[in-house]
């Protein structure tokens, strides 16, 4: 891949988590699996190199939306990835070519162990269905994903959702340690929502998404870091496009 624009050094265990836009990360763990969440990579503010990589290991979609599932054909094609999704989107997939054995369908609450990892569905509140052409087929039940990494630790993906006071026990049940939260506003929560997630939830960091890629995603992370109190503790980690927490 070409040089990364930008790395912030957080992690002691190896993992990389860069945000490619919109709703797009490349994860690298600890273990040196390349995962990909939500991978549109052709989205309007993504990186120049966002579609430069060799390895995609696993893929993982938490709705049907196109801004979601993105180029995960391409990538799933071109490098026999894993995808994992909600059984609807599973189907949609295997329609369009993907091999039976690469496409995973699940549901919330279910897990799934691959690659060392544990990868946990949880409920989102949003829609999933799949433009496929004209048309807009059934895209089963949005969802956000626990990753927890071969070592144990511990990532939240929301994926795009209102708020919902489930988070809390989503918390409490899985302790993640990093959330990747939307908080853009108009489809998902805005930053007067998503701080009150931050609050029922309380992780060490927050990496924000969903946001700044067309004028009605409004909300910023500076808005959220006003909306919490000094008694939160949590670190709101704003990445710009192509940029790595390592």
């Amino acid at each position: 891949m070409k040089t990364k624009p930008g790395k912030t050094r957080v992690f002691k265990n190896g993992l990389e988590i860069r945000w490619l836009g919109h709703a797009a990360f490349r994860v690298k763990t600890p273990g040196g699996k390349i995962v990909y969440i939500d991978p549109w990579l052709e989205n309007p503010v993504a990186p120049a190199d966002a579609k430069l990589t060799d390895k995609a290991d696993l893929i993982l979609l938490t709705h049907g939306h196109f801004d979601h599932v993105g180029n995960t054909l391409e990538l799933a094609s071109q490098f026999n990835s894993k995808v994992i999704s909600n059984f609807e989107i599973s189907v949609y997939l295997k329609s369009k070519g993907l091999p039976d054995d690469n496409v995973i369908g699940m549901n919330a609450s279910g897990s799934f162990e691959i690659f060392g990892m544990t990868l946990t569905m949880v409920p989102a509140i949003h829609s999933s269905g799949i433009s496929d052409g004209e048309k807009m087929v059934e895209g089963g039940t949005a969802a956000g994903f626990i990753i927890k990494l071969e070592d144990g630790y511990t990532l939240y993906n929301t994926g795009d959702t209102g708020l919902f006071t489930d988070m809390k026990t989503i918390a409490r049940l899985y302790k993640p340690e990093v959330v990747m939260m939307c908080i853009g506003g108009f489809y998902t929560m805005s930053p007067r929502e998503a701080a009150e997630a931050v609050k029922l939830m309380k992780p060490k960091m927050v990496i924000p998404m969903h946001y700044g890629t067309f004028p009605a995603l409004s909300g910023s992370p500076e808005a959220l870091k006003k909306l919490l109190p000094k008694s939160v503790k949590t670190k709101i980690m704003a990445l710009k496009p192509g940029e790595v927490l390592g």
